[in-house]
């Protein structure tokens, strides 16, 4: 028995945060995946059950989409030919809202609102409601399905994950300003982080580089403590999905390989990432400190992470040179011999101020903004 009974084998496509590519494809490799890069994304082909163990194991996944079929439909009639040939009734109990997001390239004659009608049409669904563009925030009721128009040629998906992954489930409080648990885990893996030496951020605010430090030292999987809307479809396998699980929980460690360390001058912020971090279940070494006078811990050296503020609140602009050169002093004097990522506005001027020596610059925006991850050797 497999998680979808119906299929020997299937494709998905698997999305993630701009700038976050390489560290995705990072992780399909070490999963074993046989994946070619997408836009936006990898596209996997595996046995049944591939979708449920990448929302299950893939940190940087921002949704997986199931491919339920391509098809060539130069008409109308021809697309709800083609709609009405997909395997539906193992994602779908016939019932459930429909919602759909259409997307068309190059000239493709049937628009938005007939690909809805011929939805309609094709399974006898009264209404279809769209969708939008879905990307990682998009959610609500019912299935939602994903078209894509490319001239003649039609690809159809669904959508396995449901709400987007970076709700990992332990978060249910935040900071001043939230860091994505996806992004976090992304920076960490682009910075070459194992979970096998000391991690260090010195401004934690509500945790999430801890604990999503933390949780790949201990090897647990992202996708533990939520559910998917995989998990509704009727070709879903509850005992083969238990049997998943129980596999990813048995090659979770107790505690993390190495400590993970979190330092913040808020007391209210500390108090956040203690309580995201038992709603975690892991072990964190939190300590309020001012950043200008914070030590490196008696540790091997390790790697420092931080998100340090953006000015984008009011007061807080003027103040942003002062804290980088303070931040660019700690990191390069206390923590001289650790190695470095920060993810800073795309800002010359801020990103001097913190005199990063032989730093390189990747690409990355942070809920929409543009930025750059930093990231520098000892020294």
């Amino acid at each position: 028995m497999t998680d979808t009974q119906a299929r020997t084998g299937e494709t998905v496509y698997v999305s993630t945060l701009p700038g976050l590519e390489p560290a995705l494809e990072s992780e399909a490799r070490e999963q074993g995946l046989a994946f070619r890069r997408a836009e936006g994304g990898i596209e996997c082909e595996g046995p049944a059950g591939l979708h449920a163990m990448a929302n299950l194991r893939l940190r940087t996944a921002s949704r997986v989409l199931l491919r339920l079929g391509t098809f060539t439909a130069p008409t109308a009639d021809a697309l709800v030919d083609g709609l009405r040939s997909l395997p539906m009734a193992e994602v779908w109990d016939g019932k459930t809202p429909l919602r759909m997001s259409v997307t068309l390239h190059r000239s493709v004659a049937p628009g938005p609102a007939v690909v809805l009608e011929s939805a309609a049409v094709a399974w006898n669904q009264p209404e279809v409601a769209a969708a939008g563009y879905l990307d990682d925030e998009a959610e609500g009721p019912g299935l939602t399905l994903l078209v894509r128009g490319d001239g003649e040629r039609w690809t159809v998906s669904v959508d396995t994950s449901g709400a987007p992954l970076y709700q990992r489930g332990y978060r249910q409080e935040v900071g001043r300003a939230p860091l994505r648990e996806t992004l976090a885990a992304g920076i960490l893996r682009l910075a070459g982080y194992a979970g096998d030496v000391p991690l260090v951020d010195p401004m934690c605010g509500s945790g999430t580089f801890l604990v999503e430090g933390a949780w790949m030292s201990q090897r647990r999987a992202p996708g533990f403590l939520r559910t998917f809307a995989f998990q509704s479809f009727p070709s879903f396998d509850q005992a083969a999905w238990a049997r998943r699980r129980a596999e990813a929980e048995g090659e979770s460690l107790a505690e993390p390989r190495a400590v993970v360390r979190g330092y913040d001058i808020n007391a209210g912020a500390l108090g956040t990432a203690r309580r995201n971090a038992r709603r975690a279940g892991v072990t964190l070494t939190l300590e309020r400190h001012d950043l200008r006078t914070l030590k490196a811990p008696p540790d091997a050296p390790g790697l420092v992470v931080a998100n340090p503020p953006y000015g984008k609140r009011v007061g807080e602009a003027e103040d942003l040179p002062e804290l980088y050169r303070a931040l660019g002093a700690t990191l390069n004097g206390a923590f001289r011999e650790w190695r470095k990522a920060l993810i800073v506005p795309e800002d010359p001027k801020l990103v001097a101020t913190l005199g990063l020596k032989g730093a390189r610059s990747l690409p990355v925006k942070n809920g929409g903004l543009r930025c750059l991850l930093l990231l520098a050797g000892p020294g």
